[in-house]
């Protein structure tokens, strides 16, 4: 498991937008997009739903959520 998408995880979380994560991180919002999902991918879980305009987290996301933040 990669801290710094962890890192990106928290930071979506806090702001609310891929965009906004993106400028917070200092990266692309692509590179916090892909990194999302390859998070989503080693966990086996998806963390965020994507179904909804606003960034909402799914049930395994909060879980992670706590996690990342004891780890950050």
């Amino acid at each position: 498991m990669n801290l710094r998408a962890l890192g990106y995880f928290v930071a979506l979380t806090e702001r609310g937008s891929f965009s906004a994560a993106a400028d917070a991180c200092d990266v692309s919002q692509s590179t916090v997009s892909t990194q999302l999902k390859k998070l989503e991918d080693e966990l086996g879980v998806e963390l965020i739903d994507r179904s909804q305009r606003e960034v909402k987290l799914t049930r395994a996301g909060e879980q992670v959520l706590v996690h990342a933040k004891e780890i950050g």
